[in-house]
């Protein structure tokens, strides 16, 4: 995506013309609409046991609660809306870490994972890149494999053993831990558990690794929504959206279909009214652009291609990088999850398994098999035109 130069826009499907790159923003802005849509406002408290002493003077003090909610929901629709985005993050941050230290009842690593994420995106600096993010992002996976690593009660599997079964009854964990050695699958999930952990907090800063990084870290916070069905109510998100600010976003995009093809000219006027950004430029394959890349005529006219900085991709994995690459899908894909009522736990494991099936690697034969069988078909779909590859005799 090009660098910004348009002055900042209200609409909040728009990342571009800020201070803040497209990826960094992303992440803030996912964070905030969750936030709001949670309903998260109505936990921020008064002083209550305060870390910090001082703050105990505003105990019980409905005016201190108040004017942080205000900043708090001021702050979050301002990012949102793209009005100062950086000044927006950093005192919708500070508002959550304020509540974090103002009340023991209220402090969670959720709520404080948030609130650094914000800060750090308020103090977002050019030269330095991500890498504030990447430093909290180690102390948090290490802290957290470390101190279950020296856990007896995680060594042994007795603590996860204890929260499967009996806290979260969860059914698959009950019915296949007794066909195993006492705590075998505990330990295996403990282990495993601690393993990824101190590997992500490792994978951040080997530039290379970071495209297995976020894949590990998507994967981890999703598995234990699938077998919790529970967000840990706000660390869901902060984790989920915190890996888009290492994504790379791509400058120039350009998506080659066949201009003969009434499902493909469909597919670009639908996908263009979602492309706020105007990042991608659609070209038929008939226009010669595919000498530019080194892409065959025959196979522009059996499958899309998409071009991402120079990177030729085409069939079902074009298809996900033409998603993944426009913020939108994510913005719809945080409303999804967090608008549902808490209690919606079959809706959020339904949404955060169909992005799974459907974006993750593991799945990409089957993607491939469907976008053939589409492909070869696609005449069926639309009336108007006829593609370049039903002429074949």
């Amino acid at each position: 995506m090009a660098d910004p130069v348009a002055a900042p826009s209200w609409n909040p499907l728009r990342l571009d013309g800020t201070a803040l790159p497209v990826p960094v923003l992303l992440m803030a802005k996912l964070i905030a609409i969750a936030l709001l849509l949670t309903n998260h406002q109505r936990l921020l408290p008064d002083p209550f046991l305060p870390f910090i002493p001082a703050l105990d003077a505003f105990a019980f003090s409905t005016a201190y609660q108040t004017a942080v909610k205000i900043v708090f929901l001021a702050a979050a629709l301002a990012l949102i809306l793209n009005r100062s985005v950086r000044l927006s993050a950093f005192l919708l941050g500070s508002m959550i870490l304020l509540s974090v230290v103002s009340s023991k009842a209220y402090y969670g690593n959720n709520k404080t994972m948030c609130g650094i994420l914000l800060f750090l995106a308020g103090l977002w600096e050019p030269r330095l890149g991500t890498l504030f993010l990447r430093l909290q992002f180690s102390l948090v996976y290490f802290g957290a494999g470390l101190n279950k690593l020296l856990d007896p009660d995680w060594q042994t599997g007795q603590f996860f053993h204890h929260w499967a079964s009996m806290r979260l009854r969860q059914p698959v964990y009950i019915t296949l831990a007794p066909m195993l050695p006492d705590l075998l699958l505990a330990k295996l999930f403990c282990y495993s558990t601690i393993v990824i952990e101190l590997a992500l907090a490792v994978m951040w800063f080997i530039r290379p690794l970071w495209p297995w990084a976020i894949w590990l870290s998507l994967l981890f916070h999703a598995a234990l929504l699938e077998f919790t069905g529970t967000t840990f109510t706000m660390f869901f998100y902060a984790m989920e959206s915190a890996v888009l600010a290492f994504v790379t976003w791509p400058r120039e995009m350009i998506v080659i279909f066949d201009g003969d093809c009434g499902i493909c000219n469909d597919i670009r006027r639908w996908w263009s009214k979602l492309d706020f950004h105007g990042a991608y430029q659609w070209r038929t394959l008939q226009s010669g652009i595919g000498d530019r890349f080194g892409v065959s005529r025959q196979a522009l006219e059996e499958r899309i291609h998409f071009v991402a900085d120079g990177r030729v991709s085409s069939g079902f994995r074009a298809c996900k990088l033409i998603l993944l690459y426009n913020p939108v899908i994510y913005l719809i894909l945080v409303t999804l999850i967090a608008l549902p009522p808490a209690d919606w736990v079959w809706w959020r494991r339904i949404i955060v398994g169909l992005a799974l099936a459907f974006f993750f690697p593991a799945f990409n034969a089957i993607g491939e098999k469907v976008y053939d069988w589409v492909a070869r078909n696609r005449y069926r779909f639309s009336n108007d035109g006829a593609c370049a590859m039903d002429a074949k005799p």
